[in-house]
């Protein structure tokens, strides 16, 4: 904490005249925390400067050089200043000129000014809090419901494909679909892309591993067959790549039991179901992947249906 110069020259007048004693203005100063050494090197350093002037050195001399001594000790230097500024201002001094009263009466009209400051400053300081907390609410809930107006025009969309009569565009709608709904879950997606020999439908990335999709709306259930083509693409690819297959209007059960005896299990099986289940909660997709990949994990089984989440 840096005085300012009018505080200082207050502080070195009250000094200066508010004791009639030397030996007073010494003890006060080492009240105030000014230790015996360097209360010994201020009053060398008085002499000297007043030499050939005075037989003693004035209280004023002292005063200044303790105040710029004081000043060259940083924060340590600052704290003993302000005691002197408060034991000033708190304590009866019968001796003081009115030079020094009226710099004790600048002092305690200072510090009234710079707490009053200080409390307008925290009172400002609280209420831009406040505003701030406000706003970030505000922004919280406007993405909320920026979200929530996502997730319901992705619902309408999912809902509406279910009465599209093209079969071969309602499939190519679908994977649309799927990739909007990674990006709204920040799944990091991407579109049906080809390799060689093979078209993927899409992949997310998801416990930090790419997970590839393979997307289907047919009239039956799926059958086992159909689970062979992803299982042919996360053969061709890195050990720990994943794979999520939907199914939109199921799998049969016999499907399901040859999966789960096909041996390390790379992908999971989501339905409509488990669509509308992430469509109809604020929750999302996310815990929906979670809960199911958390079952096979245990079990072994590719497939839990969403009544069971």
């Amino acid at each position: 904490m840096a005085f300012e110069a009018a505080t200082i020259q207050y502080l070195e007048d009250a000094l200066s005249e508010a004791f009639k004693y030397h030996a007073k203005l010494d003890a006060f100063l080492k009240r105030s925390g000014v230790s015996p050494a360097l209360l010994a090197e201020v009053r060398e350093k008085a002499e000297v400067r007043s030499a050939g002037r005075f037989d003693k050195a004035p209280k004023r001399f002292v005063a200044q050089i303790a105040l710029e001594e004081l000043a060259s000790l940083g924060d340590e230097g600052d704290r003993i200043i302000a005691a002197m500024v408060t034991g000033l201002t708190q304590m009866t001094l019968p001796d003081a000129t009115e030079k020094a009263k009226s710099a004790i009466e600048a002092l305690q009209s200072k510090i009234k000014t710079d707490r009053e400051i200080k409390a307008e400053n925290r009172a400002e300081a609280e209420r831009a809090a406040a505003d701030a907390r406000r706003a970030g609410e505000r922004a919280k809930e406007a993405a909320r419901a920026a979200r929530t107006n996502r997730r319901d025009g992705l619902r309408d969309r999912f809902l509406g494909l279910m009465e599209e009569a093209n079969v071969h565009g309602r499939g190519y709608l679908f994977e649309t679909f799927l990739n909007d709904l990674f990006e709204l879950e920040e799944l990091d997606p991407r579109r049906s892309f080809r390799n060689v020999g093979e078209q993927i439908d899409g992949s997310f990335v998801w416990r930090g591993r790419a997970n590839l999709v393979e997307a289907k709306w047919t009239k039956a259930p799926v059958a086992g067959a159909e689970f062979s083509s992803l299982i042919f693409k996360l053969d061709g690819k890195t050990a720990d790549t994943r794979g999520l297959f939907v199914s939109v209007n199921g799998y049969s059960a016999d499907a399901i039991k040859a999966l789960n005896g096909k041996g390390a299990l790379k992908f999971v099986c989501l339905d409509g179901s488990h669509l509308m289940r992430a469509l109809m909660s604020e929750e999302g997709l996310v815990p929906v992947l979670e809960r199911i990949w958390r079952h096979a994990d245990e079990t072994g089984e590719a497939y839990l249906p969403a009544s069971k989440l």
